[in-house]
């Protein structure tokens, strides 16, 4: 069974993280939910919007990604600014890139995967907008009017109205296209093509 590991940090973008959560599930995937400094909070973490998510673990408790196939990080301003500061989520981003495994990031989310230096000049990306200029060297790799864009081993989408979509590419990715057919025709999610 795939496996997926999502940190959330407070501020983090409901939308995205439910909406991904739950795709992921509804097609096969095994997803772990680490909360960054959710011991202190009964593994509760309070998005954005004030949506309390409870978290399958600390992120301190994730000592080796053998075992995952892939990292999704969701978006949202604040959640996005704790990930590109703790230490122990800028490790695993870098060590999910340098065993060359997925890594996707939606919305604010690719500036921590800036931060982590695994979003390469080379590397096309999107993000929510504006984001894009917190992103050194961004005016050549940052593309605007895509939902999904993967670039190598690095999968990025714009916001909270594609986190299906970005759901659904995982799917594809990670079990299968009948998979992602059969979830898009159940979700009415006939937008994401």
């Amino acid at each position: 069974m795939a496996k997926v590991l999502i940190p959330i940090a407070t501020g983090f973008e409901e939308i995205e993280a439910v909406s991904i959560i739950d795709v992921l599930r509804r097609g096969g995937i095994e997803v772990i939910i680490a909360g960054i400094d959710s011991e202190s909070n009964n593994n509760l973490i309070k998005g954005a919007n004030n949506i309390v998510i409870e978290t399958n673990l600390d992120i301190k408790n994730i000592l080796n990604i053998s075992s995952f196939d892939m990292i999704v990080l969701p978006g949202g301003w604040g959640g996005t600014t704790i990930l590109s500061q703790n230490i122990q989520v800028q490790n695993l981003i870098k060590e999910f890139d340098v065993t060359k495994k997925l890594i996707g990031a939606i919305c604010a989310a690719p500036f921590a995967l800036s931060k982590a230096g695994v979003l390469k000049d080379n590397l096309k990306f999107t993000c929510y907008p504006s984001v894009e200029e917190q992103i050194p060297n961004s005016s050549t790799r940052y593309i605007d009017n895509f939902k999904v864009i993967q670039s190598e081993n690095i999968i990025t989408s714009r916001g909270p109205g594609t986190a299906i979509c970005f759901g659904l590419y995982i799917v594809s990715i990670l079990i299968s296209n009948e998979v992602k057919n059969s979830l898009k025709k159940g979700l009415l999610a006939d937008f994401c093509d």
